[in-house]
């Protein structure tokens, strides 16, 4: 069984999906896309209507939806109302759960109210996301919708508006409802209709009597609905480390550096197949390693910090991994056993596991800045912890397979790689978290207000990341694959989790949540911040997984990132979570607590901002894992948000 006929296996994995793991591990943390500190304006009750958009059969038309907000104590909850059977679908329901968080975090609203949503007729799908997202904001600020416009595309955690199908038939229904104005996303003035013809869809608005007009944003789209301006956020200069803060980074990235440098090493031990085998996750590592060392010869410590993390781990887990082959490289199919034997065997990474988790659980925070390391701390041991249950049970099927010859060893041996690189990045992925728990904690910052329900914070979190899932599987890909290949969603989600390591950690993670909760305990002192590192965790990953098989990337045969469907649409994103970001870090600022790790997303994010797709990606989930920790330390400092209002 040479090793040199299978120098390709790796492919399967993307290098980036590896480096994303890391850049989440390392710093980056997902995004509470605008909410209001403690000092934020109370909700408003009261009703709207909005005019959804949708298709049926061949034909588009415009329905009727009232969506009300009610204040409540400590409460977060969704009503809905409909007179036909199934009028609200899946993703419609879906939708209106994105939009109710959203819209409270966009508008600094308090993380509670009772949501109704009451439709006529039928409609399913995202599509009218964004809308209602709209229409809550317009509710809060007391502004009107135009009776004569409407909006048609999906909503995402920061903002922006995503694509949506159907747009030709839906103008023309929009026209034959007698409405002059419709909205649609960025990017997709050229559309395909349902019979596959594309279609300049502003000309055919012009020829039916409606203006179309594409927006980026609900910041871009408010004032064409509602006549009303709706600031959006504006930073405060470029987020800079201060000087003991500078320090902190420069001495972590010198230990990943020694990190990498001793896993150079231990490569250099195997065998010269495995070597060559696993020579393209070196390579990668190498080329981190070489951007740790420029970006700190520029003073850009923070990004030098990702980097270096990134080789460190990479380098780690080819070399464990190159370990565990070896009985097989070595001894063929006997060496099979002994080799899952060592992989399964969770006792020695588990010990480690744990032992981290009980260590954070007797640190004491004081300040913001505590909170925000401890935050990361826990999202960073849990997607650990997620990957190592879920690489094992990957192993041990193979073997399994392997063992019962349904399959052979050749025709396994891709997964079986992949697997083990897994499991061993699973284990650098706790002494990346150390470091980066080690670079927040201890900061100069002010302590947090009393007055906040921090439980109530990660229930509201995760109910963003549950709603962003829930988007993920019922519209795009997921369901498309399942139809054509005569499947369930649950195979199609279990066949992408082999390939897409953010796949695997967000369906996997809800599956080992009742561990952490179990071992952690309701009532133990630190357990409100782990809720809250799963629910931040949780809740951008699964949003760019929303981003990836549903709103723009174009995706090879592996289901990796190769292009994008939506240029414009991207770079819109990627500059408002910029703005976002740094508007918040500039409120704590300002209120003697900067958010270190905050300042170490703004800059490492920015240095993939030019990159490939995939790393374009990264960006967007860095500005906003960076402004998601932001603006939950602003909420717990109990301060005015940048809200967006009118």
């Amino acid at each position: 069984m040479p090793v040199a006929s299978r120098t390709h296996v790796l492919s399967a994995l993307s290098l980036s999906a590896a480096s994303a793991l890391l850049l989440t591990s390392c710093s980056f943390l997902p995004g509470f896309p605008g909410g209001g500190g403690g000092g934020g304006t109370g909700s408003r009750s009261g009703s709207i209507e909005i005019q959804p958009l949708f298709t049926r059969g061949d034909s588009g038309g415009v329905g009727t939806e009232t969506i009300t907000r009610e204040s409540t104590d400590g409460e977060f909850r969704l009503d809905f109302s409909e007179d036909e059977v199934g009028g609200l679908g899946e993703s419609s329901r879906a939708a209106s759960w994105n939009a109710a968080i959203v819209s409270t975090l966009l508008t600094g609203q308090p993380l509670s109210g009772r949501f109704g949503f009451e439709i006529q007729g039928a409609i399913d799908g995202p599509s009218a996301g964004a809308l209602k997202t709209l229409g809550l904001i317009a509710l809060q600020n007391g502004d009107e919708i135009s009776e004569t416009a409407t909006m048609t595309g999906t909503i995402n955690a920061t903002g922006t508006i995503g694509p949506v199908g159907g747009i030709p038939e839906k103008i023309q229904g929009a026209a034959d409802a007698g409405l002059e104005r419709v909205l649609v996303p960025l990017g997709q003035r050229n559309t395909p209709n349902l019979a596959g013809e594309q279609v300049d869809v502003v000309r055919l608005g012009q020829d039916v009597g409606v203006e179309v007009i594409e927006v980026g944003d609900i910041y871009e789209a408010y004032e064409q609905l509602t006549g009303e301006e709706l600031e959006a956020p504006e930073g405060g200069g470029e987020p800079r480390l201060d000087n003991r803060s500078y320090d902190k980074v420069d001495a972590q990235v010198t230990s990943a550096l020694g990190r990498y440098q001793a896993a150079v090493g231990t490569f250099g031990g195997l065998s010269v197949d495995l070597q060559t085998t696993l020579q393209p996750f070196a390579d990668q590592a190498e080329t981190s390693a070489a951007k740790a060392e420029d970006l700190r010869r520029q003073g850009l410590v923070a990004g030098a910090f990702v980097e270096a993390q990134n080789a460190a781990a990479l380098m780690e887990t080819v070399s464990a991994a190159g370990d565990l082959l070896t009985p097989l490289i070595t001894q063929g199919l006997p060496g099979l056993d002994p080799l899952i034997a060592r992989a399964t065997d969770s006792a020695p990474a588990e010990s480690a596991f744990f032992s981290f988790i009980d260590s954070l659980g007797t640190y004491e925070p004081e300040t913001l800045a505590d909170v925000e390391a401890l935050v990361n701390a826990y999202a960073g041991a849990f997607d650990a912890y997620t990957l190592l249950d879920f690489s094992i049970g990957q192993v041990q099927s193979i073997g399994d397979q392997i063992t019962s010859g349904s399959v052979s060893i050749e025709g396994i041996f891709n997964q079986l790689i992949l697997s083990l690189l897994y499991l061993e990045l699973s284990q650098a992925q706790i002494e990346n978290t150390r470091a980066v728990f080690e670079v927040g904690r201890d900061n100069p910052s002010v302590a947090p207000t009393e007055d906040i329900d921090l439980f109530q914070v990660g229930d509201f979190l995760r109910r963003g990341a549950d709603a962003n899932y829930a988007a993920f599987t019922t519209s795009g890909t997921v369901p498309s694959l399942a139809e054509g290949n005569g499947v369930s969603t649950d195979v199609v989600i279990n066949f992408l989790a082999t390939y897409d390591i953010d796949v695997a950690l967000a369906t996997h993670q809800q599956a080992v949540l009742p561990t952490f909760e179990a071992y952690i305990g309701e009532d133990e002192p630190n357990s409100a911040y782990a809720a809250m590192g799963y629910g931040i965790s949780n809740y951008v990953r699964n949003q760019l997984l929303v981003e990836k098989y549903y709103n723009n990337a174009i995706l090879d045969e592996n289901y990796q990132i190769v292009g994008l469907s939506f240029e414009g649409a991207l770079n819109n994103a990627i500059d408002l979570s910029r703005q976002q970001l740094a508007a918040e870090i500039a409120i704590l600022r300002d209120n003697d607590a900067p958010p270190v790790i905050g300042v170490a997303n703004y800059e490492a994010a920015g240095i993939l901002s030019a990159g490939t797709p995939a790393e374009r990606f990264q960006t967007l989930g860095g500005y906003s894992s960076g402004f998601v920790t932001s603006r939950m330390l602003t909420y717990l400092g109990g301060w005015e948000a940048s809200r967006a209002q009118g």
